[in-house]
């Protein structure tokens, strides 16, 4: 881990506003670009579920962290993964659920979204231990979106996928940490029984290069717990080098969510056409 991160992923150098802000390279802006087109481009189906009388709309974010981040290369300050919620005015989640680990990112969210208190609910502790209360937040009946973007492979369990399966209408967007994978490949393998939810991997899965196998895996499960498998999407996030970092892999149980996600990503966040699923 780098001198200038802690344990939880938060920089050790002063954060513009007082608060902690989360250390990230730069390719973090380019996942936050595909969440952001997908939370924009749901907003007319959205709509459909927001008022009094109706559903409701809930955006999840396990892994929220305290709600700022500071951008390594570049040394300038970007809202974290809240807010691709939080600032979405058209048709607003009726619920913002965030949950964290670290007792001071939960203090720090706490303060960084005050002015929408009346919708956030802020949940302390492991992901995979509260799930059960942050899937008594969520409604049950509503249009709902979880975003899963864990620091590091052994963060999540796929017990906290399926629980969070169990609510009728919920897309995933879920971070499969490809280069984690790549890096500590034999280590892992503990870590990847519990993320993927089976050891079936291992009679298929060798050596590190054959790591998009793992998403397969990670398909087959999902279908286990209600999505469609064929239609269980993947896209890569490089960094400069371009040197893959991680997959964005997204679900829907609902034909409609598989047809919006593939039209935010026909391009990359930079603009560029062509890009592969």
């Amino acid at each position: 881990m780098s001198d200038c991160v802690d344990k939880y992923g938060n920089c050790t150098k002063p954060s513009d506003d007082g608060f902690p802000s989360q250390c990230v390279g730069a390719w973090a802006e380019e996942k936050h670009t595909y969440v952001r087109r997908y939370v924009d481009a749901t907003r007319g189906v959205r709509k459909r579920y927001l008022g009094p009388t109706k559903g409701g709309a809930a955006f999840v974010d396990l892994f929220a962290g305290p709600g700022r981040a500071r951008l390594r290369e570049a040394g300038r300050f970007v809202k974290g993964s809240p807010f691709l919620a939080l600032d979405h005015t058209d048709a607003p989640f009726s619920k913002v659920i965030l949950c964290d680990v670290a007792a001071i990112n939960v203090a720090a969210l706490k303060e960084r979204t005050k002015a929408e208190s009346s919708r956030v609910d802020i949940v302390e502790g492991d992901c995979n231990a509260v799930v059960d209360e942050l899937v008594r937040l969520v409604p049950r009946y509503g249009l709902n979106t979880a975003l899963i973007d864990p620091y590091a492979l052994s963060q999540l369990s796929f017990e906290t996928i399926r629980k969070l399966a169990a609510v009728t209408r919920m897309d995933l967007i879920i971070h499969f940490p490809t280069g984690d994978i790549k890096r500590n490949f034999h280590q892992n393998a503990g870590h990847l029984d519990r993320f993927l939810g089976t050891p079936d991997w291992r009679a298929t899965v060798k050596v590190a290069t054959d790591g998009h196998k793992l998403i397969d895996v990670l398909r087959s499960q999902l279908v286990t717990v209600g999505y469609t498998g064929e239609n269980v999407r993947d896209i890569a996030v490089k960094n400069a080098k371009h040197t893959v970092m991680y997959h964005l892999v997204f679900a829907s149980k609902n034909p409609l969510g598989d047809k919006i996600w593939d039209s935010v990503t026909k391009t990359t966040a930079g603009g560029q056409t062509g890009l592969g699923f």
